[in-house]
């Protein structure tokens, strides 16, 4: 059944209207209420209040307002900037994964209103915070209210996806002749922009761990440890050579892995698409999207989409995806063509 345009047009729109109500209103009211109860309750709370539990017990403190910009900066200004990031990011090419990331933001703003209200009820009427007991299960419940509510941000929000708009018309038909081998070479790599604002949060990252490690703060081996895997994930999925042959498609990072291998019999067909790396996959990178496809997601824009037998279509961003998915696309027809002579 072929949608109508303006059909489609009226159900992006319901999508779209959906998901600014779970990801953006949700939260701004989720920590207005929480604000709210945090005031009605400081009067009951002592000075200074417990803002952090070792392993030992309460070994952080802080004025109870803390909470208010605790509430703030982990309920609202993340889920909003992760929010308003998906949707801009997402226009003309809504799908499933945008609709998570609206569900993800709603959780996370509940995750911080229990996290916050939870932690502030265990201390209510103690004359001394250091007498706060353990916070593990009002984390433990932060978390299942994370899901929870990240499922049911899901659930609220109608199944939109613009599969139609993301189908791009072939260039050229490609024939290639039995015997004949052409080779089809090209790079993909990330945004500059990207890159740079990647590599910012890596040297920030690299900074705090510095500092904390010097001035000997907890934590500061686990920050050390993050920064190691952040710039090698950046290091090892920034750029990728991309390679087509009769014998099917191959991509491997510059730095030699990862690497994706697809032979031509595992090759149903190639086509090109038009890619949006928030509306498809969340992100730029080796990523899996909420349909299961996965692939390697440079930039937006044209990508070669490969559909393979018993498993997801596996996709790549890149320039000149059009003449790539045709020479693919050729290459498995002959061989489905050979296979069937064979058979015969």
């Amino acid at each position: 059944m072929t949608t109508h345009p303006s059909a489609q047009a009226s159900e992006s729109r319901r999508a779209r209207a959906a998901f600014l109500a779970v990801g953006v209103a949700l939260p701004v009211a989720l920590v207005a209420i929480g604000s709210a109860v945090i005031a009605a309750w400081l009067p009951t709370l002592p000075d200074p209040v417990v803002i952090h539990w070792g392993t030992t017990g309460a070994d952080g403190f802080a004025a109870p307002t803390a909470y208010f910009w605790l509430l703030l900066a982990v309920g609202l200004v993340l889920p909003l900037a992760l929010a308003l990031t998906s949707f801009g990011a997402s226009r003309g090419r809504w799908g499933a994964t945008t609709r998570l990331m609206g569900g993800f933001a709603a959780g996370l703003s509940a995750f911080a209103l229990t996290l916050c209200l939870g932690s502030l009820a265990l201390q209510r009427g103690l004359a001394d915070a250091a007498d706060t007991p353990d916070v593990g299960l009002v984390l433990l419940l932060a978390f299942v209210v994370l899901a929870a509510g990240t499922v049911a941000g899901w659930a609220v929000q109608p199944r939109v996806i613009d599969e139609a708009a993301g189908v791009l018309e072939p260039r050229l038909a490609v024939r290639v002749a039995d015997g004949e081998r052409v080779v089809w070479l090209g790079t993909t790599t990330m945004p500059r922009a990207a890159l740079l604002s990647m590599a910012g949060v890596t040297l920030l990252l690299a900074v705090i761990a510095a500092y904390m490690l010097a001035a000997g703060a907890a934590g500061g081996w686990v920050t050390a440890i993050s920064v190691i895997v952040v710039g090698g994930a950046l290091a090892v999925t920034s750029a990728f050579r991309v390679r087509i042959t009769p014998s099917g498609f191959a991509a491997r990072s510059l730095l030699g892995w990862p690497r994706a291998v697809i032979p031509i019999d595992r090759i149903v067909s190639a086509r090109a698409v038009d890619i949006s790396p928030f509306g498809d996959f969340g992100g730029w990178g080796w990523r899996i999207a909420v349909d299961g496809r996965t692939g390697i997601v440079m930039h937006r824009g044209a990508a070669i989409e490969i559909a393979r037998r018993d498993r997801k279509p596996f996709i790549v961003t890149i320039d000149g995806a059009e003449e790539a998915a045709a020479l693919l696309q050729a290459y498995a027809e002959r061989h489905a063509s050979d296979s069937e002579r064979e058979a015969s």
